[in-house]
């Protein structure tokens, strides 16, 4: 996939625009391009029992699997050509777990910096910490992209048939409202059906 944008045709921040670059890089992926959507109103729900910046959170969800556009040779590739830090599991074991700083890195590429920096990199560390976290310590807007990423319905019925244990439903009736723990709670979930099914866990959550 061509991804190489020039400078002019850079956008600036806004939620039509981040819906336009969503349907531009997901628009074969129905599956995706809805999960995102999912996700941002998930998102929103979060950032305003949050009180965090609705526009922010939404524009860092609608774009947050932009990388799962791409095939695991071409994460490795752009990654690699921006000097993106990449992790030995990353490379040999779990390429699609690049696909968060790999969105985050088109994200660079098809909006404007320059209009509002400190906008740009939080929306872009959100996108790009959404899979498992990063070098830098997950701030509110990380953490709300990466609950909403995780129990949005479509993927909590996958995981999780007994609707009174779903996290989502414990977060929908007060029961969990400290993102810190909801958090925890998934990298348990997620570590547990990893060890469940036989399958590598990214070691990094």
């Amino acid at each position: 996939m061509n991804i190489k944008i020039k400078k002019e045709e850079k956008m600036d921040i806004t939620i039509d625009n981040a819906k336009e670059i969503l349907k531009k890089y997901l628009k074969n992926n129905k599956e995706r391009l809805y999960h995102s959507i999912r996700v941002a109103k998930m998102a929103k729900i979060l950032a305003q029992k949050n009180d965090e910046v609705l526009e922010d959170t939404i524009i860092a969800a609608l774009l947050h699997d932009i990388g799962k556009s791409m095939t695991q040779s071409e994460l490795l590739s752009l990654c690699a050509s921006n000097e993106t830090l990449m992790y030995d599991f990353e490379i040999f074991q779990l390429p699609n777990a690049l696909h968060g700083k790999a969105g985050a890195i088109i994200f660079e590429k098809e909006f404007d910096r320059n209009s509002n920096p400190e906008k740009f990199d939080r929306i872009k560390q959100a996108i790009a910490y959404h899979v498992a976290g990063g070098e830098e310590k997950m701030t509110k807007l990380d953490k709300i992209i990466y609950i909403a990423d995780s129990i949005e319905p479509e993927k909590e019925n996958r995981y999780n048939s007994n609707d009174k244990k779903s996290l989502l439903t414990k977060i929908n009736n007060g029961e969990l409202v400290d993102i810190d723990e909801i958090v925890k709670l998934i990298i348990q979930e997620k570590k547990k059906r990893a060890q469940e099914n036989g399958r590598e866990c990214n070691p990094l959550i």
